[in-house]
């Protein structure tokens, strides 16, 4: 087993992507890609948790205001 040279930075050659060779090759153009999904749901139900974090973390934030103050 030969080990490769690693004493010098060799320049990185970009390589043209190949097709396996075990795969047919392509005839018809590849079939067209359906577009991303909608995430907006994930966004809305983000900002309601965000919402309830905060409705909840408000009576915790006054009394511990209220303990140092008073």
């Amino acid at each position: 087993m030969r080990v490769p040279d690693v004493s010098q930075p060799h320049r990185y050659v970009h390589r043209k992507p190949r097709r396996p060779t075990h795969l047919p090759h392509r005839l018809t153009p590849p079939p067209e890609r359906p577009g991303p999904p909608d995430l907006s749901v994930f966004l809305y139900a983000g900002m309601v948790l965000a919402l309830i974090l905060v409705i909840l973390a408000i009576p915790y934030v006054i009394g511990y205001l209220f303990e140092i103050v008073f």
